[in-house]
This record gives structure tokens, C-alpha cells and sequence, in this order.
């Protein structure tokens, strides 16, 4: 068994939804330019490229950078991507639709709208259709029975009999309403209820309910003949990858669309004028949630953030090639689509860092502030498991030299440096950290400063783990790529100070060393051993995770001299 995430459907990042607040902003004041920084992120892509539509009013831009176009002469906005969760946003808005109609209420448990012969634990038989909307039904991110039969395309054999199995066998730890938790079940059960509300399907819905009414002919779920030929083909880092089919869970992410049909779709949500998705868009657009640690909200499936004195709506998308990004900013009449056939950027990221408005930046360059002496038998103290919730932390560890050093969940180490009174900061980002001690004076929480938002920390009764933190020129020597198996490649590359790995069809993830060659993920139960050969050249990586161990051979490449064995 090879290393396995968890099959997401991607929302935003935790530092994507932090960086949204980007600084104060005027209402007279036009957006930062985004192409430049798409255009930059594309300049880093592997393999395929961006489409970018920015909406404002009646005006519509589109945009290309790298390479997303499938054939020579096609219109960029014309090409078709698999839009993953912002799906999810179109759920919402039918289940918006359908309890404006009378048909269903928010308080509906899920057992109304379930067959009479299904019988449920009572605490699962009373979830309701507003908690699958907001997250808040405790469920899982996906089935305990979710058990791919082609990892390549793992949604595709997850029928209605398996969701009912699990939904028969599922007992809540709690009962419901508990704090958002982003659960792709959830929604795929959601859209099921509401084709059982309906008695259609969910591609008879989207068509009867929301691409028909605006004339969305390319927002689809199946494509015909001429769709298919404007598919662009889905990366995950440099090798082509399957598309992705949904079956059962088609309302977590099964919508297929280009960049004009999600403009039109964003200019329905803003118009003033009302439309077929007026009244929807009202009903999910209100606040009923706050979501995770973060100072954010959910609606019914939209996320709203601020960016300075804007209110924004968003929502991100991911499948095995596709990342995806949809914002609204309906006080200015403006809204933002983002689409990559590749896995190995988010475009929520892209987006927030090219919307910082001027001014943004601190005065003082991070990397040129001066820092506070700390005496070295104090900076142990600091070190330690600071967690945000239940599936993010903060890990605080000390290198070599006694320099601290903290990494949020799925993402690198930076180097911190003292600015006095218990308080961090780093230099490659703007950010700091501050530490808060108990009556006692003993370290017991910290609270991340990032673009005027704060997310606080407890610390854990864990210990920072033992790691080595080889310098980026060391790094270098693991660069490369690795045959795990016939379609699967393991993509190693130093960024900065850290290394990180990526697996055909799975995000990048850092790792971080513990032993000479030895490097360790975070976020599953797996590590890597690199072999060298006689010269000391990396020849070979190997995976160890669930008791066994897989070997990868290094793939030659033009800058790599050939291995010796």
C-alpha cells in the first residue's frame, strides 16, 4: 500500500483563509493587480498553466499564463476544468432554492429525507440538512468505508449502497451542532437528500435549477464530444493524472466548468437586478457559523473573510489535477476566478498574496528587524506542540544552533527571532508569535499575528520532536524525481530552508529530517529513507509506512548525472 491521503476536495488553506485579510483598503481604491502574480506563480508550474477571469460589473477579463490550453487556437475561457468544491457553493444554492420553495427547512433532520427501511443511531437520524450545509454536522471529511478500487479516480465506485452502509453504521462521538469541521461526506450526502427532495438527479438539478435559467451550457457534470476536446488535461506536478468522477457525492465536487460560465455564474450572484439565484444567494450568503480557528465565518457552504474593509466571499476546489478559486466582493461589484489544471499551487494563495493592497506591508522589512538577545538556557521553554484545533498545530522546535523555529500543519519551518517580552517573529513572512505563560509563569499557549489576524494555539502535553534542520544547500542533493510505482512519482525539491515531497496525484508535503537521510511527514504515519551510492550521490528513496517498506529508484533527468548502483 503505497502513501495514501486522505482523497480531498480542497478548501482553503489555513493560511490561504488568513491571508485574505491583506491590510486596509479604500472603497475608492482599485485592487492590486492580479495577473502579475499569476503569471509569476505559472512561471513555477511543471505542467499545465491558469485561467483567470476578474469580473467587475458588466466587465469581464480573461486571462492565460503557462500552458492550460488543451489545443492551439482555443480561447482560454472557453477551456473546461474540473471545478472540484466551489461545487459545493452550487449545492448550497439549491438547497437554498428547495427551502424557499417550501420543500424542505434547515431543521429537517437527514432521516426525513432518507428511505424508511434505512435505520440510523438516533444521534445520526437527527443531523440536519443546515448542519451538513455549514460543516456542523460532526461527520467525517470522508466515510470510514471510503475504500478507492482505483486510487487514480477514488470517488468514482462510492455508490448510494456504501453511503447507506456507513450512514447505518455511524455513531457521533457528539451530538450535533459541533464546530465547523469540513466534512466532503457531509455535502455529498446533502446533494443526495436533495435529489431524494426533488426526485432528479444532481446533474438534472444543476440543469433544471441553476445552468439552464443563466445559459451555462459548460457548467456540467458529463461532458459531450466538444467538451471533451476542450477538457484541459489535470497535472499532479509534472505527470498527467485521471479526471475524476463522483457518483454518490456528486455535491461535494462533481461540477465540470470553464472560466466564462463561472464569470456569468459570479455576475448572477452580484447583479442587483434580481435573477433565478437572487433570492438563493441571499438565503446562504448570511453568516451562521464561525469556521475553525480562524476569524472567519460560513454561510451555507460560502466562506466569508475580510480583506481590509471588504467583506469577501470565497470558496476553493480541488480534484486529483485541479485547484480552483471563486471570491465575491459584492460591496464593490467585483469578484475573481482562478483556475489551474495542476495540483501543485492554490489559487486562493496566488490571489491573496497579488491582492494586498499598496501599504500592506509593514514599514519595517521583516528581514531587516533587528533582533532581541535571548539568553540561550531560555529559549527551551518556547519549544513544545501548540494546538489550533483538532487537525491543525503549531510545532516549535529548536535547531542545531538554538535557533527556534515553528511549523504550521502541512507547511515548512521558518526560523524565529526574539523581539522581547515573550514574542517572535519571522523574517521571511510577515508574521509573529506570541507566547503566553500561565500563573505559574510556565508556557501554556501562543497566538499567531499574521495580516492583522490572530489565531491562538494551546499547547499540548507533546513534546517538540528531535529534528536536524539541514541547510538548503544540503537539501539540493535530494532533489529529484522517484519511481514508486508505474504511475506513481515521487517529485522531491528543496523550497528554502525545508524539503519538500510530492506524489503523483497528492499534494506537496514538507518533511522534516530526524537522522542522517531520514526525513519524517507530519500529517501521516510515514517516513523516508534516501540511499546513496559509493560517491555519495542520492540514487534512491525509500517510503516506509504501514510496516512495509517501498523502494524508489531516482529517475535520470537532464541535470542529473546517472547513478551508479
Amino acid at each position: 500500500m503505497t502513501l495514501r491521503l486522505s482523497a480531498v476536495l480542497a478548501a482553503l488553506p489555513l493560511f490561504a483563509a488568513v491571508a485574505v485579510a491583506a491590510g486596509p483598503a479604500t472603497a475608492a481604491e482599485a485592487p492590486a493587480p492580479l495577473l502579475p502574480a499569476v503569471q509569476k506563480a505559472a512561471g513555477a508550474l511543471p505542467a499545465g498553466g491558469f485561467v483567470l477571469a476578474e469580473i467587475e460589473g458588466d466587465k469581464v477579463t480573461f486571462a492565460a499564463a503557462g500552458q492550460p490550453v488543451p489545443r492551439a487556437g482555443l480561447a482560454p475561457e472557453r477551456v473546461l476544468f474540473e471545478i472540484g468544491s466551489i461545487t459545493k457553493v452550487v449545492t448550497a444554492l439549491l438547497l437554498g432554492q428547495t427551502v424557499l420553495e417550501g420543500k424542505a427547512t434547515l431543521d429537517d433532520p437527514i432521516a426525513q429525507h432518507l428511505p424508511r427501511d434505512l435505520v440510523l443511531a438516533p444521534a445520526t437520524a437527527a443531523l440536519t440538512l443546515g448542519q451538513l450545509a455549514t460543516h456542523t454536522s460532526g461527520l467525517p471529511r470522508l466515510p470510514t468505508n471510503f475504500r478507492p478500487a482505483n486510487p487514480a479516480d477514488p470517488y468514482a465506485d462510492y455508490d448510494v449502497a456504501q453511503l447507506y452502509a456507513f450512514l447505518r453504521d455511524y455513531r457521533p462521538e457528539k451530538p450535533a451542532p459541533q464546530p465547523a469541521d469540513y466534512s466532503n461526506l457531509g455535502f455529498g450526502l446533502l446533494g443526495h437528500l436533495l435529489e431524494r427532495i426533488h426526485g432528479q438527479t444532481y446533474a438534472e438539478l444543476l440543469a433544471q435549477r441553476i445552468t439552464g435559467p443563466l445559459g451555462l451550457r459548460d457548467t456540467v457534470i458529463t461532458l459531450n464530444a466538444d467538451q471533451q476536446a476542450r477538457f484541459a488535461t489535470p497535472y499532479s506536478g509534472s505527470t498527467a493524472v485521471s479526471p475524476w468522477r463522483l457518483g454518490a457525492l456528486s455535491g461535494a465536487g462533481a461540477i465540470r466548468s470553464t472560466a466564462a460560465d463561472l464569470a456569468r455564474f459570479a455576475q448572477a450572484l452580484l447583479a442587483k437586478e434580481k435573477n433565478p439565484l437572487t433570492d438563493a444567494w441571499g438565503f446562504i450568503r448570511e453568516p451562521r457559523a464561525p469556521f475553525g480557528a480562524r476569524p472567519a465565518q460560513i454561510g451555507l457552504a460560502i466562506l466569508l473573510a475580510r480583506r481590509g474593509d471588504d467583506l469577501v466571499y470565497h470558496h476553493s476546489g480541488g480534484t486529483g489535477g485541479f485547484r480552483t478559486y471563486l471570491e465575491l466582493l459584492p460591496a464593490r461589484n467585483r469578484a475573481t476566478v482562478l483556475l489551474l489544471n495542476n495540483d501543485t499551487l492554490e489559487p486562493a494563495s496566488v490571489v491573496a498574496s497579488g491582492r494586498r493592497p499598496p501599504g500592506a506591508a509593514p514599514a519595517n522589512k521583516p528581514a531587516e528587524r533587528a533582533e532581541t538577545p535571548l539568553a540561550a538556557e531560555a529559549r527551551p521553554a518556547y519549544a513544545g506542540v501548540y494546538a489550533i484545533d483538532a487537525h491543525s498545530r503549531f510545532t516549535v522546535a529548536l535547531d542545531e544552533a538554538g535557533r527556534l523555529r515553528a511549523r504550521l500543519t502541512g507547511q515548512g519551518f521558518l526560523p524565529l527571532y526574539h523581539a522581547g517580552h515573550d514574542r517572535f517573529f519571522a523574517r521571511s513572512v510577515a508574521a509573529e508569535f506570541q507566547f503566553h505563560r500561565d500563573a505559574a509563569g510556565a508556557i501554556n499557549a501562543l497566538t499567531l499575528h499574521q495580516n492583522g489576524n490572530e489565531v491562538p494555539a494551546q499547547r499540548t502535553a507533546g513534546a517538540a520532536p528531535p529534528l536536524r534542520f539541514p541547510k538548503a544547500t544540503e537539501l539540493k542533493a535530494y532533489a529529484g524525481r522517484f519511481q514508486l510505482a508505474p504511475n506513481l512519482v515521487f517529485e522531491i525539491a528543496p523550497r528554502g530552508d525545508n524539503l519538500w515531497v510530492k506524489l503523483t496525484g497528492q499534494p506537496a508535503l514538507p518533511v522534516a529530517c530526524d537522522a542522517s537521510d531520514h526525513f519524517v511527514y507530519e500529517v501521516v504515519p510515514a517516513a523516508l529513507t534516501f540511499s546513496r551510492d559509493a560517491n555519495g550521490q542520492v540514487i534512491a528513496v525509500t517510503l516506509h509506512q504501514n510496516g512495509r517498506d517501498q523502494r524508489a529508484p531516482r529517475l535520470p533527468d537532464a541535470s542529473t548525472p546517472p547513478a551508479k548502483p
